[in-house]
């Protein structure tokens, strides 16, 4: 879901007592069975459009930029649909076979008339479009153990097609509804993971801007993976350009999710690639707790709550004093007292810990600067092991999903995988536009060896 600060919704804003929660009802744990009945989809509010400041730069693709050489181009018609697996704004997400090779991969399809045609303005269809290129940009230059693979772009008159790495242990968010909640040690094991596609993306200049449950996926071994980079954002390096790369560690635009997003973003304030790292204590906070720290009809309500908590969102009895520090050291709503994780990611060599700490002393509410992968709530996890992969190929993870057939998408919710995946097969025809123009591409053959 994307969102901006529109005063059309001043309307759907109710009043602070409807906002308050029950502190009682709060601090008690509770269990799978009511969190589970009364979990939603952080995505339930209405899709808003886009605000992006006028001076971000756009993508600019050549003609089959990333397509292999003398390789026969992918149709519709190469690939027979087994079931829905998720629906979106723009289209659906489909699990197919390819005809050539049996090999299962989710395929997106989104509908060009949906992109284009919405309120028919130019500035709009612009954004829109540079968002759909900036995930295929974005993932076909991306290889992490737990970031979804991109093997295949194409498109035809009427849709736009991703083949994307198939998933079959589905959304964070169905075992979350049929779990309830998470302990503590499958929690961080989680956020382990998350923590180290995030530090891999930031590394690549990319802000994720959109970590909630729905967009996080298990394998079949129970290791996490990301998905959905329709709101991500990575610099711009036009080569020609006379001007340098577009700066990413100071962003403008207005999106994302208001249960996960940062309240800089919420206020309309700069912000950077820290973001994400106050989106993993809202999604931890979700796991342990059974819902997202602050929750509200829209992200006024949303911004609302978090400024009249002074200390950041109340933390239930039950956790432990560990984990009350690390949630406490990432829901900071003061960016600057938030832990900058990519800075102190790691414990720092003797000598310079021991000279920085001499020329100054932590204050109350001042910046975290201890090593993020030493906290104690991390300290079953083998970092080395899960930055490099050979734990998510040697071992499973915490949740292990229950996969008889591939092809009965068991883990998925059966409000998509129950939906026709034929219904209006041929979508809308949009008149040829070179708008699409450099969509199609193909993943180098080595790399599509190395995963089937």
């Amino acid at each position: 879901m994307v969102f901006t600060l529109d005063e059309d919704i001043e309307e759907l804003c109710i009043s602070d007592d409807d906002c308050e929660e029950a502190p009682q009802q709060l601090l008690q744990p509770m269990g799978a069975e009511h969190v589970g009945k009364h979990r939603r989809k952080s995505s339930v509010l209405e899709k808003f459009p886009v605000v992006a400041p006028l001076h971000s730069r756009r993508l600019s693709l050549s003609v089959g930029e990333g397509q292999g050489q003398g390789v026969d181009p992918r149709l519709l018609a190469d690939f027979k649909p087994v079931r829905v697996l998720g629906k979106g704004a723009y289209g659906k997400v489909v699990l197919v076979k390819d005809e050539r090779t049996s090999k299962l991969y989710a395929m997106k399809q989104l509908q060009k008339a949906e992109i284009i045609i919405e309120n028919d303005e130019s500035q709009d269809v612009s954004k829109r479009v540079e968002r759909i290129f900036a995930e295929r940009t974005i993932l076909s230059q991306l290889d992490h153990p737990n970031v979804v693979k991109l093997f295949y772009t194409f498109h035809d008159n009427s849709r736009l097609y991703l083949l994307l790495q198939y998933i079959p242990g589905g959304e964070l968010f169905y075992h979350l509804k049929e779990r309830g909640t998470l302990d503590e040690d499958t929690a961080a094991f989680y956020a382990a993971e998350i923590s180290c596609a995030l530090k891999f993306l930031h590394e690549k200049g990319i802000v994720y801007r959109d970590l909630k449950p729905e967009n996080c996926l298990l394998d079949a071994d129970g290791h996490l993976v990301l998905t959905d980079f329709g709101l991500s954002k990575k610099s711009v390096d036009d080569n020609n350009s006379l001007s340098a790369p577009e700066d990413v560690s100071v962003l403008h635009s207005i999106i994302g999710t208001p249960e996960y997003c940062a309240p800089e973003i919420l206020k309309g304030e700069p912000y950077t690639r820290n973001c994400d790292w106050y989106s993993l204590g809202c999604l931890v906070y979700d796991m342990l707790v059974g819902k997202p720290p602050y929750t509200g009809v829209n992200h006024k309500v949303i911004l609302n709550k978090i400024q009249k908590e002074k200390q950041g969102p109340r933390l239930p009895y039950y956790l432990s004093d560990g984990m009350k520090d690390w949630l406490g050291a990432l829901l900071k709503k003061d960016c600057n007292k938030r832990w900058d994780v990519d800075r102190y990611w790691a414990a720092q060599p003797q000598a310079q810990q021991a000279q920085q700490q001499r020329r100054r002393k932590k204050k109350a509410g001042q910046e975290r600067t201890s090593p993020y992968t030493s906290h104690f709530v991390f300290r079953k996890i083998n970092w080395a092991k899960i930055q490099d992969g050979p734990l998510q190929k040697s071992e499973q993870g915490p949740i292990v999903p229950i996969i008889t057939d591939l092809e009965l998408a068991e883990n998925f919710d059966e409000e998509f995988t129950s939906l026709p995946f034929e219904e209006n097969p041929q979508g809308r025809d949009i008149p040829k536009s070179d708008i699409f123009k450099g969509f199609s591409y193909k993943a180098s053959g080595s790399y599509l060896e190395k995963y089937f």
